[in-house]
């Protein structure tokens, strides 16, 4: 199969003006993501999370008080990646029919009501780098994984609990930020690779746009 995939953002009609006009990339930071309550839509305790290990018994020994020990029946230790409020992230969704990411799931559409659809996502990514680069800024993009509610193990910044699988996340990861949302990145107009629609009209238009045929 060849297929034909995109890069979605939905959000408020004030934000996606502002990334369209202005290619403005808005961070935020993973302990912000994680102090959010919002339903399992941006909040995640598990943002940030270098490794993650779990256990059905054993015997905590409080640094305090050695000698009072005391058994769990489970546990489950996080450890957070380095210098974890120096990084940002943003987030679109990747809209991917072999992969099963389309039509977009409903679910997104709390994100905000309108969509802001790249019509040449590659070309997207590469004034992202261009401009990451020209500003050394350190950086990665990539598919999110998702990853099993029992999962143990090495996590990092692309990998989220399967509970979030619907979202279909692609990311930037932005690291040695100032502690805080950043507003500095911007790449310029995109107006000339996206289209800003709806997000009830966000599947219909990419049903037009998207492709799929049989080698």
């Amino acid at each position: 199969m060849v297929e034909n995939a995109t890069l979605v953002k939905l959000g408020l009609y004030e934000h996606i003006c502002q990334l369209r006009d202005q290619g403005l990339l808005y961070m935020n930071t993973f302990p912000y993501f994680r102090q959010l309550e919002d339903e399992e839509l941006r909040g995640d305790k598990f943002e940030g999370v270098a490794e993650v290990n779990r256990g059905s018994s054993g015997t905590v020994t409080p640094k305090n008080d050695p000698e009072n020990q005391f058994m769990v029946s489970r546990w489950e230790i996080r450890k957070d990646l380095p210098q974890l409020e120096k990084i940002n992230v943003f987030c679109m969704c990747a809209v991917r029919p072999s992969m099963g990411s389309f039509p977009v799931d409903k679910r997104n559409f709390r994100f905000g009501d309108y969509a802001l659809i790249l019509t040449n996502p590659q070309e997207f990514i590469d004034r992202i780098s261009s401009q990451l680069e020209s500003q050394n800024i350190n950086h990665k993009a990539n598919l999110v994984e998702y990853i099993s509610n029992n999962y143990v193990g090495e996590v990092g910044p692309f990998r989220k609990l399967k509970n979030f699988a619907y979202q279909s996340e692609w990311r930037l990861v932005c690291c040695n930020g100032h502690g805080k949302e950043r507003e500095d990145i911007r790449i310029g107009s995109i107006k000339d690779i996206c289209i800003v629609v709806d997000s009830n009209e966000v599947n219909k238009k990419l049903s037009g746009l998207l492709t799929i045929t049989s080698t």
